[in-house]
């Protein structure tokens, strides 16, 4: 049977990433709509998920359980500047070996300001994505998203319709800030930018879902199925969301859409 093309691929794997986010966020608010009310705390910055994380405090969390080798941990600590590039590879070889996200992500963004060394959207959009992975440990989730949005605002600052870096900065507005104005208004100047962008467009989505606006959510799956048709992941996203309706025929239809389309991948 055919392969799924490079881009279905790539989207599949962007959702499960996303999906995976959004199910551990913190947004406190149940609308997705804008409030003035300086009362709502869910509305205001502060507190200490919002507060500076210095990276003696995220090393601490991260090695809280298990403790990394004398050398690792002595090029860790090292301070900025004095790091050698060879250690820093070296910490990122055992880093990813042991499939420590969280130093995996911050070691490359190291190699990155004291070097040079790797891409910096990418760098910015694994900080940030990591960081909402670990949102139920404020010190390790902190210190990632602090990071990303240093590259993000040095990204944007150069071009402002980098769409990869103004999605991960939806997801630090919404995810460390709980600041739905903010959000908001970077999601709606994006869609006047690139309306078709997928991951955008998936962003907004799980926004919907998370304030249950299931009408506008199923336009939105609507949507990303006619901008990938022969993306099984949003057939099955819409008949999900045709079932929160209890829309049972529409859910119905889709499902079954979406497990044709999926053998046809196959």
């Amino acid at each position: 049977m055919k392969k799924p093309s490079k881009e279905i691929v790539i989207a599949v794997a962007s959702a499960a990433v996303l999906t995976f986010a959004f199910t551990f966020n913190r947004w406190k608010s149940s609308q997705a709509t804008p409030s003035t009310d300086s009362k709502n705390p869910s509305m205001q910055m502060g507190g200490s998920q919002n507060e500076p994380v210095d990276r003696v405090a995220f090393l601490n969390a991260v090695f809280n359980k298990t403790k990394p080798p004398t050398e690792i941990s002595r090029i860790l600590l090292s301070p900025g500047g004095s790091m050698a590039v060879d250690s820093s590879k070296k910490a990122l070889k055992w880093a990813e070996e042991t499939q420590n996200h969280a130093l995996v992500a911050v070691i490359k963004y190291d190699l990155f300001a004291l070097f040079r060394e790797g891409n910096e959207t990418e760098i910015a959009r694994q900080l940030i994505f990591t960081a909402a992975e670990y949102s139920d440990n404020q010190k390790i989730s902190g210190f990632l998203f602090q990071q990303g949005k240093i590259l993000i605002d040095k990204g944007l600052a150069q071009n402002s319709k980098n769409m990869e870096l103004r999605n991960a900065l939806i997801i630090y507005q919404s995810e460390y800030l709980n600041q739905p104005m903010q959000f908001l208004a970077t999601l709606k100047e994006s869609l006047l930018i690139d309306s078709n962008n997928i991951e955008l467009n998936f962003i907004h989505l799980n926004l919907l879902k998370k304030s249950q606006q299931w009408e506008k959510a199923i336009k939105k799956s609507q949507k990303l199925v006619s901008l990938q048709p022969q993306n099984p992941y949003w057939l099955f996203e819409t008949s999900d969301i045709f079932g929160n309706l209890g829309d049972s025929t529409n859910a119905k239809i889709y499902l079954n859409l979406a497990v044709k389309s999926q053998k046809n991948q196959k």
